[in-house]
């Protein structure tokens, strides 16, 4: 069997492998706890319940319900799934997020296999995502899963147009707006990398040949579909509330950077005489999210305003803060784009491991104890031949990720630079430039306000697929440093 048969029979076993993990996975602990299932399960009851999630409301009264706070595109998946098989809805979109994600996986394996001129590279990041959070998020109730894959579906069958895998016509592209459309009523957020795709389409305009306006014709259908869908959620909003927008999640958001910075000493932005202020000295013990809902909550009784009022409160607040503050929110950025975090996030399977344990499972903790000061002194004090085993494993692991992800971050922009020095286009360079740019867009704007492991999980590929290209220039002493071996 020749090295081009071997490859696509491995991505197969691979594939297949993850599945059946993922089925075993479901089958002993079910679908993982999560702490904002019960609110998706709650709108999707009432879109069951004669459309009631779509029916006018109070405004004035509604605060955070869950068909105002969540947007409807996971809900209306878990709707399908409780019509289509009631006694077993959790399992089935558990099993439907698990092969949204193979699918994911297949047309990255394409692309990069395609772009980077190695079927081994491609079948790294497939093996690196496959065994992810995305591990732990495809078994969840939450709408990470289903936002990622169409996040990256979008992106990667753009790429693959770009680096040749196939040709995409206007109404394939007019399908990939409606599918990133839809991405976004499931994640507010996404609206904002829009540009993303766009750049994509952009560049594939340039490419062509041709008028100007068939060039720019994908682009712009793709743009006016997302329009339209963001546009159809705020009118639904308008005929709900009588109020036009498409989200209030931002509510929830604005002041944690505020209560970061006085949590961890960088600042005191609760100092003024405005209602927040007011009510944050007089009510406030703890800065945690908790702390901030229950300060959230104290405002909807204070100000007797509408959610969109209250949003535009606390992010005129937020706003406010970075002025009269901007060293600590600096240093609030800073914390959010934790590099050893998002290092052992994308290339780290041990602390993939321990995430998974500790948040998909029963058992709530860590279980490979990693190289901290705690985890030291207890084994000084309770000696065990397993544990520092274990811990030495976690630390060399955790090592590895740091390098790997360093030599992305900051050998990425290196290598564009030289190349756009010496005017040498490089297709895989250009592709591994845009999942670098890709990843520190989506980062950074997090990084912004609040930053979790789940909100990165889009741009995972593009972190372990810029990773493994960055190893692979090492490896053919792009860097100054040349190895015997080659990927």
């Amino acid at each position: 069997m020749n090295r081009s048969a071997i490859f696509p029979l491995s991505l197969g076993l691979l594939l297949l492998g993850l599945l059946l993990i993922k089925l075993c996975i479901l089958g002993f602990i079910g679908p993982s706890p999560a702490f904002d299932a019960p609110m998706y399960i709650d709108f999707a009851d009432k879109i069951l319940n004669g459309g009631l999630a779509f029916s006018p409301l109070n405004f004035a009264r509604a605060r955070f319900l869950p068909e105002l706070f969540r947007l409807a595109g996971y809900p209306l998946i878990l709707a399908a799934a409780k019509l289509a098989v009631p006694s077993a809805w959790a399992g089935a979109t558990v099993i439907f997020q698990s092969l949204l994600t193979l699918l994911t996986l297949w047309l990255i394996f394409r692309v990069l296999e395609r772009a980077f001129h190695s079927a081994a590279a491609a079948l790294v990041v497939v093996a690196l995502y496959g065994f992810s959070t995305s591990l732990l998020l495809d078994n969840s109730i939450l709408s990470d899963s289903v936002y990622s894959s169409l996040f990256n579906i979008v992106l990667f069958v753009l790429l693959g147009h770009l680096v040749g895998c196939w040709r995409l016509n206007l109404g394939a592209v007019v399908g990939l707006g409606f599918l990133w459309g839809y991405s976004t009523w499931t994640r507010d957020s996404g609206m904002v990398f829009t540009v993303l795709p766009m750049l994509l389409l952009a560049v594939m305009g340039v490419q062509q040949s041709g008028a100007w306006t068939r060039r720019m014709a994908p682009l712009v259908a793709f743009s006016v579909v997302v329009a339209a869908m963001v546009f159809a959620y705020a009118l639904l909003n308008l005929h709900r509330t009588g109020e036009m927008f498409f989200s209030i999640t931002g509510a929830a958001n604005w002041l944690r950077p505020l209560f970061d910075m006085q949590r961890y000493g960088y600042a005191h932005p609760f100092g003024g005489s405005d209602l927040i202020s007011t009510l944050a000295r007089e009510t406030m013990t703890d800065y945690d999210f908790g702390a901030q809902m229950k300060l959230i909550d104290l405002l909807f009784d204070r100000c007797a305003c509408t959610p969109t009022q209250l949003q535009s409160m606390v992010f005129a607040q937020y706003v406010s803060g970075i002025i009269h503050h901007p060293v600590a929110y600096v240093g609030v950025i800073y914390r959010n784009f934790n590099f050893m975090g998002l290092a052992t996030d994308v290339a780290d399977p041990l602390t993939t491991f321990n995430q998974f344990v500790q948040l998909g499972t029963t058992i709530g903790k860590r279980v490979i104890p990693g190289p901290s000061i705690r985890n030291i002194m207890a084994l000084r004090a309770h000696f065990s031949l397993s544990d520092l085993l274990l811990m030495i494993a976690a630390t060399v692991s955790a090592t590895i990720a740091g390098l790997v992800f360093a030599l992305f971050l900051f050998g990425i922009p290196v290598l564009v630079f030289k190349a756009w020095r010496r005017r040498q286009p490089d297709a895989a360079l250009a592709v591994a430039g845009f999942c670098w740019f890709s990843f520190m867009l989506v980062s950074f704007a997090f990084s912004l306000v609040h930053y979790e492991a789940r909100h990165a999980l889009p741009v995972f590929p593009a972190a372990q697929a810029g990773i493994v290209f960055a190893v692979m220039q090492l490896r053919q002493g792009k860097f100054g440093v040349r190895w015997p071996a080659r990927v």
